[in-house]
């Protein structure tokens, strides 16, 4: 990160231990001096990291804010909250009308690496909800000045009609629903109908399937985006190659980034690393060095063939670092497999689950639902199931189910279990 972003990060420090009851207790119980702001990067590790649990403790104590509004009531301009896909709950968090504006200026350098301009048409398929996702894409289109259409998931046909009938310039949406909406143009004979003016498609995920709808469906490259609630601005953003040939950059305008090593915590600039964002705008509700228990597949500064100087990831390199099952004594990452099965063109959808063999043993299950054109299933879970072993080292047991509900609506759906607590199988 940059001096001028650290100067910012000092200066949000400054205010938030002024305004926020919740830091200032927080960092007062864990021995940091009364209104201490650290001199320099090195110095940040004496303020302790924030993780979920410590603000949804705060706001079930004191609601909605977890006494961390720092702004008067009156001058709210949104709200925000987290979709609970984590299982523990969904944290609140309040925008002032700044706020807002940063979280649509945010996105001005992904529209600008697409070659977004003003009066082009965005169609924008994430639903405008609590969360911040569908609400951060619109004010983004209102400060790049695009002519924004937000569909929600609405008739797969209608969307399409609309994309070719209004030459749309862009379409963001959750990865499984592009997905479906891609095998909706293959079907309806409209694959290849957008390539003469769409500029670029936006997933949130980059699977190796999701890349091959964009440029053999679609006909535009594909860009990933990386934000979150607690950040309401994004984190990072795909360059103007795409995801093939590029990297997804951080951007500390309005955010300082840093990348840890997974074990040991210290600042790393290559390799795999742990995110903690601090936010150096947010007036209402400031987030400091916030834990996002994700990490990534580091791209130096300088090294993508792009030019940008900025550092960033490997696009579709992002994991939960508290998603890893140990399974027969191996280190599994569900992403790792996720990758595997959403990235075959004969799967449509898939669930995992961790369970116990009623021998004790670990047993890792996946069951398939596979695409309409999948012919010969028997060779399908053939090759999937030396796929996953290759990868895990872990042979799997994979079923078929075609019960398996489509996605297209969840923002972060849940493919993953561990059931091992439960009785045997």
């Amino acid at each position: 990160m940059t001096d001028t972003s650290f100067s910012r990060l000092q200066t949000s420090i400054e205010r938030t231990w002024r305004l926020s009851p919740f830091y200032r207790r927080y960092w007062l119980a864990r021995g940091v001096a009364d209104g201490w702001v650290p001199g320099d990067p090195a110095e940040l590790d004496r303020l302790p990291t924030v993780e979920k649990q410590d603000i949804l403790d705060a706001q079930k104590a004191s609601p909605p804010w977890g006494d961390n509004l720092c702004i008067d009531p009156a001058d709210i301009a949104q709200i925000h909250m987290t979709s609970g896909t984590s299982g523990i709950g969904q944290e609140s968090y309040a925008c002032s009308a700044s706020d807002v504006h940063v979280m649509g200026e945010s996105w001005r350098p992904q529209f600008e690496a697409i070659g977004l301009a003003p009066g082009d048409v965005a169609v924008f398929t994430i639903p405008v909800s609590f969360m911040c996702a569908g609400l951060s894409a619109l004010e983004g289109a209102r400060v790049h000045r695009l002519v924004p259409l937000a569909t929600g998931i609405a008739s797969k046909k209608m969307i399409l009609d609309f994309m070719a009938g209004r030459r749309a310039a862009y379409l963001y949406g959750i990865e499984s629903f592009l997905l479906q909406l891609a095998s909706e143009a293959d079907a309806c004979g409209m694959a290849g109908a957008f390539g003469g003016h769409l500029k670029g498609v936006q997933s949130v995920g980059s699977s190796p399937q999701m890349i091959r709808a964009a440029r053999e469906v679609f006909g535009a490259p594909l860009f990933e985006v990386y934000g979150c609630t607690q950040a309401a601005a994004k984190i990072a953003t795909t360059c103007r190659l795409g995801v093939e040939t590029g990297a997804v950059h951080f951007h500390d305008d309005h955010l300082y980034i840093e990348t840890r090593d997974p074990e040991s915590g210290i600042p790393v600039n290559e390799g795999r690393a742990n995110i903690v964002i601090s936010t150096t705008y947010r007036e209402a509700c400031p987030v400091m060095r916030f834990d996002m228990k994700d990490s990534v597949e580091l791209v130096p500064a300088g090294a993508c063939p792009c030019g940008d100087p900025r550092p960033g990831y490997r696009p579709g390199t992002v994991a939960r670092t508290d998603s890893m099952m140990k399974i027969r004594g191996m280190n599994v990452w569900p992403q790792h497999i996720e990758r595997i099965l959403l990235g075959h063109p004969g799967i449509g959808e898939f669930r995992g689950e961790a369970r116990r063999r009623s021998d004790g043993s670990d047993e890792l299950l996946l069951r398939i639902r596979p695409n309409g054109g999948a012919r010969d299933i028997d060779a399908l879970i053939d090759g999937l199931t030396d796929e996953v072993r290759r990868e895990t080292m872990i042979r799997p047991r994979i079923l078929l189910d075609r019960d398996i509900p489509d996605s297209a609506g969840d923002y972060k759906v849940r493919r993953w279990q561990d059931r091992r607590k439960e009785p045997a199988a």
